[in-house]
């Protein structure tokens, strides 16, 4: 089914050219926050660079990741694969992305506030999900993981 390997390194089939994208066992939490406890990949899933570059992702520089909880619902429900692309680190508002928070993983929606502000919110309202805000003196604190640019769930 595979030929032998494209002049990357990577399997082709025909004329498509495919990059191998590691998946993490580290959860990012759609509520307060997980701790993240692998950050070795776990596996390896190869997806058509073309189909990442239509997301708007660099294919070298994409992953995959699970979701946990319901505080992005409905854009992400509970447990969906989530494929982020760590190239994009630059916040643009409303976008959703992976941030580190201290030692928790969050994926939460990025919106800057006219005082420079940036909160991480949650989707769901009804979820009354606190919005969590960072100024020039919690900057620190917080690094972009990069910006989800698909996400598959079940049914």
């Amino acid at each position: 089914m595979f030929s032998e390997e494209s002049a990357s390194g990577a399997p082709v089939i025909g004329e498509r050219d495919f990059v191998l994208m590691p998946q993490y066992d580290v959860h990012a939490s759609a509520g307060n926050g997980l701790i993240a406890v692998n950050q070795m990949p776990t596996s390896e899933t190869a997806f058509e660079r073309r189909f990442l570059r239509d997301l708007g992702g660099a294919p070298d520089h994409c992953f995959l990741m699970w979701s946990t909880g319901d505080s992005m619902m409905p854009s992400i429900p509970d447990n969906s694969l989530m494929i982020v692309d760590a190239s994009q680190r630059t916040v643009d508002h409303g976008r959703i992305y992976v941030f580190s928070v201290g030692n928790a993983v969050l994926v939460k929606r990025a919106n800057w506030r006219m005082d420079g502000r940036l909160d991480l919110i949650s989707d769901n309202l009804a979820g009354k999900y606190p919005v969590e805000t960072f100024d020039a003196n919690r900057v620190e604190d917080l690094a972009v993981v990069g910006r989800v640019i698909f996400v598959g769930h079940p049914p």
